[in-house]
């Protein structure tokens, strides 16, 4: 179980800024706190009764991943000190319970027949007053940390847009499927019956530097990073999003990103 992680992060911290992961079961739920504000509150996502009276969001899956937290450590004691997370979830406790949760939209086949370690990311989110490049650094530093620790080749998860219409989204997604579109032995897909085709637009007419700009924080980033969109997208009614598959080789990540974590990882961690 996550919170049994032997494990633990480096010191990564900014001022009263701290990533960690959860130890206990108060930091996960405080993390399922954070997210029922986020995806219910904010995004306007419809909640069961079990999860609206609870005041978290939480599945069977947050009991087998690990939960990465950005705490400001300013906060204990006052209010809930997680203001950022990502819910990790590698090959190893996936297959034990049974699945990733991406597989309830996407056939991931292609990846999980790839040599070596795969982790999945979800559930990220970042409280509106800490949407900070500060905070977004922090929290790539710990899964960079994590990711080199467990020797993860392939990053994977679901990435959304706000929203159930399509039709905004065209340009989008049109730009995703032109110019992203994961190599075929590593493409994932939309499940047949969820399956929202993607290719709208031609490619010319939605490669502009607006339809970018327009994509959500989140799909920029990984945009940045270089990452990979599998075929198809997917409607959440219950999350009210329209879902995309995020694939990252880490070589990339490590190249582009964490050159500097690994130069301060290095001068912070004491030799034995």
């Amino acid at each position: 179980m996550a919170l049994n992680e032997s494990w633990q992060l480096p010191d990564i911290s900014a001022g009263t800024l701290k990533v960690m992961l959860a130890k206990e079961a108060a930091d996960m739920e405080n993390s399922q706190r954070l997210r029922y504000h986020i995806y219910f509150e904010e995004m306007g996502g419809a909640p069961s009764p079990e999860v609206k009276n609870s005041g978290r969001d939480y599945d069977d899956f947050d009991s087998v991943c690990d939960h990465l937290l950005v705490i400001d450590q300013s906060l204990i004691g006052k209010e809930n000190p997680v203001v950022g997370t990502y819910r990790l979830l590698r090959s190893t406790p996936a297959k034990k319970f049974g699945r990733f949760y991406s597989e309830s939209e996407f056939d991931i086949t292609p990846l999980k027949n790839t040599p070596g370690e795969i982790m999945e990311l979800g559930r990220s989110c970042v409280r509106p007053d800490y949407r900070s490049r500060s905070t977004m650094q922090l929290l790539w530093r710990g899964i960079g940390a994590y990711m080199m620790h467990h020797k993860v080749q392939y990053l994977f998860g679901c990435a959304s847009f706000v929203g159930l219409d399509v039709e905004p989204l065209k340009p989008a997604l049109s730009f995703l499927y032109h110019n992203r579109l994961a190599p075929k032995e590593i493409r994932v897909k939309a499940l047949s019956d969820l399956y929202v085709k993607m290719d709208w637009l031609d490619a010319e007419s939605c490669s502009t530097p607006r339809v970018v700009a327009s994509m959500p924080p989140l799909i920029k980033g990984y945009l940045k990073l270089g990452c990979y969109i599998g075929d198809g997208a997917v409607k959440d009614p219950s999350a009210n999003t329209t879902d995309v598959s995020i694939i990252l080789p880490t070589n990339a990540v490590t190249d582009k990103y964490f050159e500097r974590y690994a130069a301060s990882h290095s001068q912070n961690t004491p030799e034995t």
